[in-house]
């Protein structure tokens, strides 16, 4: 599996399991920033668990609008 940056950049994601995985997201998209990771678990509970989002909301004390303003973020910036 490969990914692609803005600027044309193409990271390649060896099959090596899920800790090589978080470690390049860790490393090349989020680090230490909270709001990041924040972000990708509320996407992870959307695309991958089909969350409501007001259910998505209540987890994290926020309204179901601001919630899809970050799931908006979110994909806008790993694209």
């Amino acid at each position: 599996m490969s990914t692609t940056r803005q600027n044309g950049t193409k990271t390649v994601l060896p099959r090596t399991g899920p800790d090589h995985f978080w470690k390049i997201v860790h490393d090349e998209y989020a680090g230490e920033d909270q709001r990041k990771w924040k972000y990708l678990a509320m996407l992870a509970l959307r695309e991958n668990a089909g969350w409501p989002l007001e259910h998505i909301g209540a987890v994290f004390g926020h309204p179901k609008g601001h919630v899809t303003r970050c799931l908006q973020k979110i994909k806008v910036t790993t694209q």
